[in-house]
């Protein structure tokens, strides 16, 4: 019992001596070993340290590789830092403690215990950290950078690039569109833009995501799908196109916003196949292209376009400053580089090269540039070939054909920012052949237009501001005269470039020399092979020699315009059997009945030329298609000289020749109406016909055939500038009773296909009826000026200009309304094409519309003058007015007796009812008197009330208009408004408003903060 009783006292403390001894144990061994836990820690440590090292040679070579290190890595490499800086302060305690520890009669057990316990814990971390580096992962593929440090530096900011950006930019933030085009010559800075665009997209976030690929001219669909996917961070392993595909498109549609950009886009791109989403599957993916061409976008379904513009002059000089250094200011070089960088035209490729290629040279070589790029021969300056005309001549060869390179090869015989006229580049074509699949000369013209609109898309030549032409860009011109000058085309062209001498060169087929200083040229000049010579614009040459002409007998087109003091043809010009197109444009030569030998010649054109006779001798060109005669003067015309020209398409004679007879019998050896308008082949017609009495006299004509034609009968008119083909003009003297007979057949027939129809001073014109045209729905414009009308248009003649869209009346005295309406359908749609309506002196208009106004008319109608109508009390009924939806400009001036613009129609008085619905009665109008508030005119911007000084009101019953979007308003001379009767708010979005100031204080006012805001836009006029 004792013994149980002792084993239960014992035990406990037993137990609690073991766990006093171990940990004692430990300690003692820190005191005992301490030197031995230096030493391995020591031995450990360098070989972690040698692990280490190893490591960051790893981590070294990861990140060149531009791979991305490992959390964990770092981690370690931390880790292991912090156990070598350990062990160094380890080893200061030591070094201080040696002493002490080293003694063995008193060795300090304190020191050892500390130093022994430091070692053994940092052993263990060592020996941790070398088995943590056996399955160390270093490196990872590093992610793809942000497009927001991708190098912009060729980028800079001018106004035309900045005034792009912004216009992307806005495109890109419409929902509507989703694939936005943007479009520029080459070395234009399109690429240089987007990158631009691309990193503030994602700076201001605007995108989640913004890729750049590169699709190029031979694109490589693996290469766009691989550009896009390393952009998003994707790896594509596949090699089905696809797989590719499928990935990529379900890789794009994680991102909420996401922009592509496809640079350099050559032709249509199947997105699909590539992998981009559909707006249906992603509406968050938009997609920016870049191209040469306006043509692509529209075949990648751009929803707009943008075009890059090159740089104005100011931008141009700065860029080129900038690269060639501020050395250019230097009072020697300044207007030399200012030179060179005018003639690189804004186009940033060019000045950015001639800029480094001419940095710190001496002036010498300055003027050397200069003159090359003057003559057009850039490829003698370094680097222009290499790194400008390169890339340029990738337009040139993605022309669609021959036809096209060639026809932008003859835009580059012109000089230097010369206004290319269309009309002579078709003459040129058809005389050199060059659509020989095309029966007529207008197909041809067609044609030409197609090439035109496609170079113009492809950035290779430039719209000029002048109609019917087109420029070139300087540097484009360069690169054309480079590429026509070789011998693929034979080109020589010397245009405007001061020669004196004629040029040596002789193997040729194209020669250009127009605008030089010729005073003579050689007595015969051999080219066996020349097919086209232009000499246009020679002013000082005095003399073509008889001989001159005698060896190019294979000469098709030729141009001998503008040489005032050529008053002779040259024999010689027999001799050019195979000329096709001959221009003798602007000359003085009285004789040139010598033509009448070119027997093969399809094209002349004689235009502002004078002669007193018109030779039978060119009744001899039986080939002949078209003859221009234009602004000539012609003393007389031989009858049955014009009949004998049998494939005559074509005849211009406006402002020329006018006293046709109408028949034979009548003609005493005159040319008559009757061979013209008999002419088997003739589709276009540019004709004045003096003698008023062919309106009445039976002709036989094949007007069928008519497919253009300018055709004006009586007195001469003050022609108005249009875009119609078709036109017919009668100008009838007071004294013309012949007009009293039925209108001939013909002329009816004409006039029913005519577009544009002008009558003037018809006084016996009482009625449109009077022309007997069974239709008048060809017409698109009509202009009566100083005509007998007492009407404009009965309701029978309504049915018949349903395609008008221009109308004016001038100076019809006896006028008393335009439109009559006896009992037409309400419903029915009236002049629905009606765009523009012009009344001015019409003293005895006293209605636009009378009679029931249908409930369907003028709905196209946008701009209104009416002007200097004495008796004309008010503008439009109710009823007209409510149709008047899309009204955009309304100027009413000088009707003395105009009382308000909108009246109450008779029957709507008679019944007591407005047919305006006025439920929206607002409590300030009805206390004021008024009836209401009614939205009129929605769309109308601009109000003009002028010299009206019976105006009282807008409307006859006083309620307040609603026109949402009035912006300009101006109430001039009308001193009975003492109101301005428009609903408050449509007031407040004005922005300018022009009256008197003091008639403008004294307006009553019914809200003091519309005063105040129409303050802020007035312009006062009786500053003026």
């Amino acid at each position: 019992m004792a013994t149980a009783v002792l084993g239960i006292l014992i035990s406990p403390v037993v137990e609690v001596a073991k766990c006093l001894f171990v940990p004692l144990q430990i300690r003692i061994g820190y005191i005992l070993n301490y030197q031995g836990n230096v030493d391995d820690l020591k031995t450990q440590t360098a070989e972690l340290m040698r692990m280490r090292d190893s490591i960051k040679r790893d981590v070294d070579e990861a990140r060149r590789r531009g791979e991305a290190i490992n959390d964990d890595c770092i981690h370690w490499l931390t880790k292991v830092d912090g156990v070598e800086l350990d062990l160094q302060m380890l080893d200061s305690h030591l070094g201080e403690g040696k002493n002490k520890c080293s003694d063995p009669c008193h060795p300090n057990l304190s020191t050892r215990y500390m130093l022994g316990k430091t070692a053994a814990k940092m052993v263990k971390l060592v020996l941790e950290l070398q088995r943590d580096a056996k399955s160390i992962s270093v490196s990872r593929p590093g992610p793809v950078p942000s497009i927001e440090m991708m190098p912009t530096s060729d980028f800079k900011a001018f106004e035309s690039t900045k005034s792009a950006m912004m216009e992307i930019l806005a495109a890109l933030n419409r929902d509507e569109n989703r694939i936005i085009g943007v479009y520029g010559m080459g070395g234009v800075g399109k690429t240089s833009l987007m990158k631009e665009l691309a990193k503030q997209a994602k700076g201001r976030r605007i995108f989640d995501e913004v890729v750049i690929a590169t699709v190029s001219q031979n694109p490589n669909q693996h290469k766009i799908q691989s550009e896009i996917a390393e952009g998003l961070g994707l790896r594509l392993i596949e090699e089905s196109a696809s797989i590719r595909a499928l990935r990529l498109a379900a890789r794009l549609k994680q991102e909420r916003r996401v922009l592509l950009i496809l640079d350099d886009v050559w032709e249509r791109l199947e997105l699909a196949l590539v992998g981009i989403p559909s707006v249906e599957d992603h509406n968050g993916c938009k997609i920016a292209i870049t191209t040469r061409s306006l043509d692509v976008c529209s075949e990648m379904d751009c929803d707009t376009n943008i075009m890059v513009q090159v740089l104005s002059e100011q931008d141009s000089w700065d860029l080129f400053k900038k690269v060639s250094g501020n050395v250019v200011d230097s009072p020697d070089l300044q207007d030399v580089a200012k030179q060179v960088a005018k003639e690189c035209g804004g186009l940033p490729i060019a000045l950015v090269t001639l800029g480094r290629v001419l940095k710190n040279k001496e002036l010498s070589i300055w003027l050397d540039a200069a003159k090359a790029l003057r003559l057009s021969i850039p490829v003698n300056i370094k680097g222009m070939h290499e790194k400008v005309f390169s890339c340029l001549q990738l337009s040139f060869d993605q022309a669609q054909s021959e036809e096209e390179k060639l026809c932008f090869l003859y835009c580059s015989m012109y000089p230097e920012d010369y206004d290319v006229q269309i009309e002579d580049l078709v003459r040129y074509s058809i005389g050199e052949g060059l659509f020989p699949d095309m029966e007529t000369v207008d197909e041809a013209r067609s044609r030409m237009r197609s090439i035109i609109s496609n170079l113009k898309a492809s950035c290779l030549i430039l719209q000029s501001s002048k109609e019917g032409c087109i420029k070139m860009h300087d540097v484009f011109r360069d690169l054309a005269i480079s590429i026509a000058t070789s011998n693929d085309y034979s080109f020589m062209v010397k245009a405007s470039t001061g020669l004196e001498e004629w040029p040596k060169k002789k193997y040729v087929m194209r020669m250009s020399l127009i605008d030089n200083e010729f005073r003579s040229l050689p007595s015969e000049a051999d080219y066996p092979e020349l097919v086209l010579l232009l000499l246009q614009n020679n002013r000082k040459l005095r003399v073509i020699p008889d001989d001159f002409f005698a060896g190019m007998t294979a000469l098709q087109v030729l141009d001998l315009s503008h040489i005032p003091y050529v008053e002779a043809i040259p024999k010689s010009i027999s001799c050019l059997t195979n000329l096709k197109a001959l221009n003798i444009e602007n000359n003085h030569i009285r004789d040139i009945s010598a033509l009448g030998e070119l027997k093969s010649l399809e094209i002349l054109s004689l235009r502002r030329s004078s002669f007193a006779l018109f030779p039978e001798q060119l009744g001899q060109l039986t080939n002949l298609r078209l003859l221009d005669l234009t602004g000539s003067q012609i003393g007389i015309i031989p009858s049955k000289v014009i009949s004998r020209l049998s494939r005559l398409e074509e005849l211009y004679m406006w402002q020329s020749y006018s006293m046709w007879e109408v028949q034979e019998s009548q003609s005493e050896g005159r040319a008559t109406l009757a061979e013209v308008l008999y002419l088997e082949r003739i589709n276009s017609l540019y004709i004045h016909i003096s003698k008023c009495n062919c309106l009445t006299e039976d002709i036989t004509s094949r007007w069928r055939n008519l497919k253009k034609f300018h055709i004006h009968i009586g007195d001469g008119l003050s022609w108005q500038h249009t875009t119609r083909t078709r036109i017919m003009s009668f100008n009838i003297p007071d004294q013309d009773t012949v007009v009293h007979k039925p209108v001939a057949d013909w002329a009816k027939r004409l006039v029913e296909a005519t577009e544009e129809l002008f009558l003037s001073q018809w006084k016996e014109l009482w009625s449109l009826e009077q022309l007997q045209a069974g239709s008048l729905m060809s017409v698109k414009s009509l202009h009566i000026q100083r005509c007998g009308l007492r009407n404009g248009f009965s309701s029978t003649m309504l049915d018949r200009i349903g395609h008008l869209r221009e109308l004016s009346f001038l100076n019809c005295s006896n006028l008393g309304e335009i439109f009559v309406s006896t009992g037409s359908d309400p419903a029915k749609d009236v002049l629905p094409r009606l765009t523009t309506m012009y009344l001015q002196d019409l003293p005895s208009l006293k209605t636009i519309w009378k009679g029931v106004a249908p409930s369907v008319c003028f709905e196209s109608l946008i701009d209104v003058k009416v002007k200097y109508c004495m008796q004309l009390k008010s503008l439009f009924s109710s009823a007209l007015a409510e149709a008047l939806k899309h009204l955009e400009s309304l100027e009413v001036s000088n009707c003395v007796s105009m009382k308000t613009l909108i009246s109450k129609p008779f029957d709507e008085i008679q019944a007591g009812l407005m047919s305006w619905n006025t439920n929206s009665i607002n409590t300030e109008a009805a206390s004021l008197g008024f009836e209401g508030t009614k939205t009129l005119f929605p769309r109308l911007r601009s109000l003009h009330l002028i010299h009206l000084k019976n105006l009282t009101s807008l409307t006859e019953t006083g309620i307040l208009l609603d026109c949402p979007s009035l912006e300009q308003l101006a109430v001039i001379a009308c001193p009975g408004l003492k109101k301005l009767p428009f609903e408050p708010q449509s007031l407040l979005r004005v922005n300018q408003i022009r009256a008197d100031r003091k008639w403008f204080e004294d307006l009553e006012w019914d809200n003091g903060r519309t005063k105040l805001h129409l303050q802020k836009c007035l312009i006062d006029t009786s500053e003026a």
